[in-house]
């Protein structure tokens, strides 16, 4: 059964017990603050679900900078991570001009003693899906 939550005007989430997946889907370009209360919703529903495995679809966001991605896994992930206190595991849907242009800059990487979360950046649903499945056993 998929559990839907808010804030609805710019983000959808759900969760989707059947694999443990919580899925946030973008429907719109989002300011800063925005894309951070978005997260923080996220956020809030991973810790009520326990959900360490997600699936994040940012193709509708068109008109968005490289510091969004850059607070995502820099500051955001290490600290959802800790809450959860255990591996988190993200797969991004992105469009396929956003995946070249992050592939150019150096790749953002947790701090020190942090590395208990792993992303990784898609443009096919099935692919990030697959990716999700086999680290779903992962503790």
């Amino acid at each position: 059964m998929n559990q839907p939550s808010a804030p609805a005007s710019f983000l959808h989430i759900t969760y989707r017990p059947d694999n443990r997946l919580l899925v946030g889907r973008w429907l719109r370009s989002v300011s800063d603050p925005e894309m951070q209360d978005g997260y923080d919703a996220l956020r809030q529903a991973a810790m009520e679900h326990g959900c360490r495995h997600w699936l994040i679809d940012s193709r509708r966001r068109t008109d968005r900078s490289l510091n969004g991605p850059e607070w995502v896994v820099s500051r955001f992930l290490p600290a959802l991570q800790r809450e959860l206190s255990g591996s988190l595991y993200v797969s991004f849907l992105v469009l396929p001009d956003h995946l070249h242009a992050v592939a150019q800059q150096p790749e953002s990487q947790p701090p020190a003693g942090e590395s208990s979360f792993q992303f990784a950046r898609f443009i096919d649903e099935g692919e990030a899906n697959a990716w999700l499945a086999q680290r779903r056993d992962d503790p």
